[in-house]
């Protein structure tokens, strides 16, 4: 297993978060593992893609179907040919990313010095966070690629950082300067509020599982914080306080930071 990083010298965010379900959190207390998903297993569904793609993709995506203005004089087989033509190309973009995405697997982290009101309005009050210092969880998974066992112990290349938004509608006359050394670093503009930082495993074969399990040290060894969704009230915090107590005494969940701004138009002083 090699390691590398990507486009994160100029990083000035404090720390990663990660938001993630009463299940997950135990999964990960318990287990003492971070879980990287497949890449084709995100919503995203053009995770990877390169921009000669996306150029393709824009242009056959509006030939697959005669226009209704269309050109008279173009007659109506090489319409068909066209239409032939372009879904075929879809067909062959689809493959080609597919196949590259089942080849990756990923642990994604938000970058951001304070949490985030949107993320906790993602996960409602079922969500908490997991909190680590950027500098010090990357020296952390680094450190950890000798302990990797089974199938992530044969991870090929092993890069950790911070993904890199495009606007894909501009590719068209930019797709050379559009090029990353990672794509899977890559995402459409829209996606740029989450400020996303990866653990990206390239894989030499595909794998029919929907991701893999990175270990960590013994969690009680490990400097992260567990935060409660700031929508809490003080009954439910405490149930969750003492579910959590039960993996881990080092790390007791903690109040949010923005559950003072929540309460403050109820308080009485």
């Amino acid at each position: 297993m090699k390691w590398t990083t990507y486009h994160t010298e100029g990083i000035k965010r404090k720390y990663i978060y990660r938001y993630l379900t009463l299940e997950k959190l135990v999964d990960f207390l318990d287990t003492g593992e971070l879980f990287l998903t497949r890449l084709d297993k995100f919503e995203d569904n053009l995770e990877s893609i390169e921009p000669y793609d996306i150029n393709e993709l824009k242009i056959q995506s509006g030939l697959t179907e005669k226009p209704q203005n269309a050109n008279p004089n173009i007659p109506e087989h090489q319409w068909d040919e066209l239409i032939k033509n372009s879904r075929a190309g879809l067909i062959q973009i689809q493959k080609k990313l597919q196949i590259k995405q089942k080849h990756r697997f990923v642990s994604c982290w938000i970058l951001n010095d304070v949490e985030s009101f949107a993320m906790w309005d993602i996960y409602g009050k079922s969500g908490f966070a997991i909190r680590f210092e950027r500098s010090y969880f990357q020296k952390l998974i680094e450190d950890c690629m000798e302990i990797q066992k089974g199938k992530t112990k044969e991870i090929d290349l092993l890069v950790a950082g911070k993904v890199v938004y495009q606007n894909f509608d501009d590719m068209f006359f930019q797709e050379e300067e559009s090029l990353l050394r990672f794509s899977a670093f890559r995402k459409h503009l829209s996606f740029n509020h989450e400020n996303e930082y990866r653990i990206v495993g390239f894989m030499k074969e595909i794998l029919n599982v929907p991701g893999l399990r990175y270990k960590l040290p013994d969690i009680e060894n490990l400097e992260f914080d567990i935060i409660a969704n700031p929508r809490l009230d003080g009954f439910q915090f405490d149930k969750y306080q003492g579910i959590l107590g039960k993996y881990s005494q080092k790390h007791r969940l903690t109040e949010s930071e923005l559950k003072i701004w929540l309460e403050f138009r109820n308080n009485n002083y």
